[in-house]
């Protein structure tokens, strides 16, 4: 089947130079992938199902995504087809790596989140290979290369009076994982920064979601965002970081500069709501 991308351009003030993007927007009661090429210019992606989670490949166009019936589908030259279907395990948090040759996926063993696998496969949904198993829940895989793997690992559940979630990194060649964060809470969606000096995450250790940073050097956290909010998605690129912010209902795309100088982005239009920001680096 054929796609078309429907543009979508808006006169307006552009706030800030900022790269190119994409999020799951919810418009008129229904998902959409939307790819902004600017501030000032987005493409609403037409497919054939409403999308879960996914991943854009700024580089080429092609797009995979979970679809409603929780298959695996690859949009790629404009066409589209499934390419993993399981009546056993489910599939969610895909992401291009290689160049946008393989897809990492995170595999729910028998449907349920208490044993994963992060996986990968190539765009005919062939070819898998293993890149992280443990008797745990690895979510939110993240990897610059193929090779570096940043993952929200949730160590403890039962017995703790809470979930505990913290994140993690598996070095594929040597089998080497490794705890980054020690923040005894909920800490997820790790992002490499393109100097791959810092890990952006989310986490709620101050009470609420705000953005953190871990130092790869220096192994230490620092929280980035404060107030009472809801901050996630950070996607840092050459000149800051990008992010969602929730107050109340309204989400919002924020920019935080190099010098700490801290933003809204008006977006082209008003969706009822944002998620699964993504940035190209």
């Amino acid at each position: 089947m054929k796609h078309f991308i429907y543009l979508i351009s808006i006169t307006g003030i552009l706030l800030a130079a900022t790269p190119p993007l994409s999020f799951i927007a919810l418009e008129d009661d229904t998902w959409s992938i939307v790819v902004c090429e600017d501030m000032q210019h987005c493409q609403a992606i037409q497919t054939e199902q409403e999308p879960r989670t996914y991943d854009y490949n700024f580089q080429n166009g092609d797009l995979v995504y979970i679809a409603s019936d929780k298959s695996v589908r690859v949009i790629h030259n404009q066409t589209e087809k499934q390419i993993i279907q399981s009546e056993k395990d489910a599939y969610t948090e895909p992401s291009f790596i290689n160049g946008g040759a393989e897809i990492m996926l995170v595999q729910l063993i028998n449907g349920n989140s208490k044993k994963t696998k992060v996986i990968t496969a190539d765009l005919n949904g062939i070819k898998v290979r293993t890149l992280v198993s443990q008797y745990s829940t690895a979510l939110e895989p993240y990897s610059p290369d193929g090779e570096q793997v940043y993952y929200a690992n949730v160590s403890c559940v039962d017995g703790c009076g809470k979930i505990i979630q913290e994140i993690w990194h598996k070095d594929t060649i040597t089998g080497v994982a490794n705890q980054l964060t020690l923040l005894n809470t909920l800490s997820h969606q790790p992002r490499l920064d393109k100097e791959k000096k810092m890990i952006y995450f989310s986490s709620v250790k101050a009470g609420n979601y705000h953005i953190w940073k871990y130092d790869l050097k220096n192994r230490s956290v620092e929280q980035v965002t404060f107030g009472d909010v809801t901050d996630g998605f950070p996607s840092p690129y050459k000149e800051g970081l990008l992010f969602l912010r929730r107050t109340g209902n309204r989400v919002t795309l924020m920019q935080l500069g190099s010098k700490g100088d801290l933003q809204e982005l008006k977006l082209p239009k008003a969706y009822q709501k944002i998620r699964n920001l993504k940035v190209k680096q």
